[in-house]
C-alpha cells in the first residue's frame, strides 16, 4: 500500500510538470539502474543518470526512530558538477499528543523534537504535505529562504487516496478489540508535490519536494484503578519523498530524468517486510539493547533474493510500461516515452522521439 500510494502520486506530479514543460526531448535521457547497498547489504534500487554519484544512507533504529518503522533509508544522487540533486527518503513515524489526562489532570504532554518513550516515537505536530515538504528543505537547507511557486493538482487522484485510507481504516477498526480502551478515530492519506525557488551559492535554483502523509488519529479510554486515563493523538508518517533540486535553467531538462528517479528508485520488498519483522521484534526488547540487537539480526532480516514486486498494481493505472533488462532486472518507463533502449551496464535510453539507436531496443511487457 505503501509504495501505491507513492506511485499514484508521483506519475500525476511528473505528467503534469513535463506537461508543462511542453517541448518534446531533443535528445535521449540514459539512465543507469543501480543497487543500492549500504553496510554490505542490499537495500534497493535506484535509477540516476549516466555520471551522477550515488549515496545510500541507513538509519536503523540510531537516530531515535519510531518502534513501528525502525528502519530508514536515504538515497542522494549527485550530479557530476553537484549542482543537482535527487533524492529519495523513507522517513520516520512521528506521535502529536493532542490531549492526555489522567483523573482529569495533565498525565503526557507533547514536545516538539523530543522522544516519547511510552509510544517509543519522536513527537511532532502532525503536518500537511506542503508543510513538512517546507520543513523538510528546512533540514537540508538550513537558513535558505524558500519561495513557495505552487502544487500539483492532485484532486483527479483524491478517490484512490481516500479508498486506501477506508481500508486502512477499516483494517483498524476491526482490531479494536485487542487493546482495551483504544478507538480508531479516523485515517487520511494525503499527498503533494510543492515547487520553490530559493538562492544557492548565488545561483536561481528550483526545488521540488514529493510526499504523501498516512495519519491516523486514535483515542484511548482506560480506567487506571484509582483514575480514568484518556488520551487522543496522531501517529502519522511522511510515507516517501522525493526532492529534486537544481538550477532553474535545468529544470526542463531534467524533468524526464527525475521522472524516471522517482518510478525506479524504491526499497526492496525485503527491506519493507525486514522493517515489519523487526517493528516486531523491538517490541519484545527494552530500549537500551536495540542498538546491539540490531546489528546481529539485520543480516538475516534481509537475507534472500531481492525483488520489487509487492503492493505492485497493474502498469496502465500508473501510465507507465514495464520493461525487462538483459539481466532480468525490471524498470519503469513513462507511455509517453515510446523509444526505449539498453545499453551497457544497465543504461536505459529513453525519448519521445526518434534518435540515434544505442544498443538494443526494448518492448513493454505484456
Amino acid at each position: 500500500m505503501k509504495r501505491l500510494l507513492s506511485v499514484l502520486m508521483m506519475i500525476a506530479l511528473c505528467i503534469s510538470l513535463l506537461a508543462a514543460a511542453g517541448a518534446e526531448d531533443a535528445a535521449p535521457t540514459a539512465m543507469t539502474l543501480v543497487p543500492v547497498d549500504a553496510q554490505d547489504m542490499r537495500l534497493g534500487q535506484c535509477m540516476i543518470p549516466q555520471g551522477y554519484q550515488l549515496t545510500a544512507v541507513p538509519d536503523f533504529m540510531m537516530n531515535e526512530r519510531s518502534v513501528t518503522d525502525p528502519m530508514g533509508l536515504a538515497v542522494i544522487a549527485m550530479s557530476p558538477d553537484n549542482r543537482t540533486v535527487m533524492s529519495y527518503e523513507k522517513s520516520n513515524t512521528y506521535v502529536d499528543i493532542l490531549s492526555s489526562t489522567l483523573g482529569g489532570a495533565t498525565y503526557r504532554t507533547h514536545e516538539d523534537g523530543q522522544y516519547d518513550f511510552q509510544t517509543m516515537t519522536p513527537m511532532y505536530r502532525y503536518m500537511d504535505p506542503s508543510t513538512y515538504a517546507l520543513a523538510y528543505l528546512g533540514g537540508i537547507y538550513p537558513g535558505v529562504e524558500m519561495t513557495y511557486s505552487g502544487s500539483v493538482d492532485l484532486s483527479e487522484y483524491q478517490p484512490a487516496l481516500q479508498s486506501l485510507a477506508r481500508a486502512k481504516y477499516d483494517a483498524l477498526k476491526a482490531s479494536e478489540g485487542m487493546t482495551a480502551g483504544l478507538t480508531v478515530d479516523g485515517v487520511a492519506f494525503t499527498a503533494d508535490m510543492c515547487g520553490f525557488t530559493c538562492m544557492l551559492n548565488g545561483e536561481v535554483y528550483n526545488v521540488v519536494v514529493a510526499t504523501v502523509i498516512d495519519a491516523t488519529q486514535m483515542t484511548l479510554s482506560m480506567n487506571m484503578i484509582t483514575a480514568m486515563l484518556q488520551e487522543t493523538e496522531i501517529l502519522w508518517s511522511p510515507l516517501y519523498t522525493y526532492m529534486l533540486s537544481c538550477p532553474a535553467s535545468e529544470t526542463e531538462r531534467l524533468l524526464p530524468a527525475f521522472e524516471a528517479f522517482m518510478k525506479n528508485t524504491t526499497v526492496s520488498d525485503q527491506f519493507m517486510r525486514a522493517n515489519e519483522k523487526l517493528a516486531d521484534q523491538l517490541r519484545t526488547i527494552v530500549v537500551e539493547s536495540r542498538s546491539s540487537y540490531i546489528s546481529q539480526t539485520l543480516g538475516e532480516l534481509l537475507s534472500g533474493e531481492d525483488t520489487y514486486n509487492d503492493d505492485r498494481y497493474t502498469d496502465y493505472i500508473f501510465d507507465q510500461n514495464d520493461y525487462t533488462l538483459s539481466d532480468g532486472t525490471r524498470v519503469k518507463i513513462p507511455t509517453s516515452y515510446e523509444y526505449v533502449y539498453e545499453g551497457d551496464n544497465n543504461t536505459v535510453y529513453f525519448s519521445s522521439s526518434a534518435f540515434q539507436e544505442t544498443g538494443t531496443r526494448l518492448t513493454p511487457n505484456r
